[in-house]
C-alpha cells in the first residue's frame, strides 16, 4: 500500500521528532547522530526546523501514522545557495520496500529542482541499501569522509559523500 506524503509543518513537530529519534535509536550505524544529540530539542525548535527546511512525511494510509521522513536544508551563503542538503531519510522497517522512500524522494527532488542546482547528502558507507537507493535516484559518490562518526572507542563510521546535479 502506498503512503500518503505531504510537507510537514509546525504541528507535526512532535511526531517528526519521535520518528527521527526512533531512527537514531534503532539504526545506530545508519546515522551520524545519536538520540542524545537531539533529544533535548524543544518542540518549538523542531517546529522552527520544519518551517525553515522542506521536510516530507510519509503517512500510513490505513492509520495516518508517520512512517517515513526526509528533508532538504537550504544553504544561505552567497556562494553556496545553489545547493541543498538532503538529510534524515528514514522509513520504519515494516514499510521499507513499500514505495514510501521513493514517494518522499520524488517530492524532495521536485522541490529542489525549483530552487537549486545540486543536492548533496552523506550516507554511512556500509549502508548498502541506502547507497543503492540514492544511486537509483541519480546521486553519484564523489568522496568518502573516513571516521566521520565515532560509535565507541575504536569503532567509527565512514560516510560516502554524494551529489545529484539538477542543472548543468
Amino acid at each position: 500500500m502506498r503512503a500518503i506524503c505531504r510537507r510537514l509543518d509546525a504541528p507535526d513537530a512532535q511526531d517528526f521528532q519521535a520518528l527521527r529519534l526512533e531512527g537514531f535509536r534503532l539504526e545506530p550505524r545508519a546515522f551520524r547522530f545519536a538520540p542524545e544529540d537531539e533529544a533535548h530539542l524543544t518542540s518549538d525548535a523542531v517546529a522552527e526546523r520544519l518551517q525553515r527546511d522542506f521536510v516530507i512525511g510519509a503517512f500510513n494510509a490505513e492509520d495516518s501514522q508517520l512512517i517515513g521522513v526526509g528533508g532538504l536544508a537550504w544553504s544561505d551563503g552567497v556562494k553556496t545557495r545553489h545547493k541543498a542538503l538532503l538529510y534524515g531519510m528514514y522509513v520504519k522497517v515494516p514499510h521499507r520496500g513499500s514505495g514510501a522512500a521513493d514517494d518522499i524522494m520524488k517530492r524532495l527532488i521536485d522541490e529542489a529542482k525549483e530552487k537549486v542546482e545540486i543536492v548533496t547528502l552523506t550516507v554511512v558507507s556500509t549502508n548498502l541499501r541506502a547507497l543503492r537507493f540514492y544511486e537509483r535516484w541519480g546521486f553519484r559518490a564523489y568522496g568518502v569522509e573516513e571516521r566521520s562518526a565515532k560509535i565507541f572507542e575504536g569503532d567509527y563510521l565512514d560516510e560516502t559523500l554524494m551529489a545529484l546535479r539538477l542543472k548543468s
